[in-house]
């Protein structure tokens, strides 16, 4: 994955952690919030790996697909 991609995959997942934390008032869906929670990270777990493997694959000509 592209860092753009990686970037949109952070900011998605801190808008679902700041949306799940306003329904998970009182007053709000609790069942909502929690699975933007849990999807919120699952993103950032996807990121992470998606991180890792980019520094496995190494710079550009080593064996890496340049992605």
């Amino acid at each position: 994955m592209n860092n753009e991609i990686m970037t949109q995959l952070d900011t998605v997942s801190q808008q679902l952690h700041t949306r799940s934390h306003v329904l998970s008032q009182p007053d709000q869906d609790n069942d909502i919030a929690i699975l933007m929670a849990a999807l919120a990270v699952t993103m950032e777990a996807v990121r992470s790996l998606c991180e890792d493997m980019n520094q496995l694959n190494g710079p550009k000509g080593l064996g890496s697909d340049g992605r």
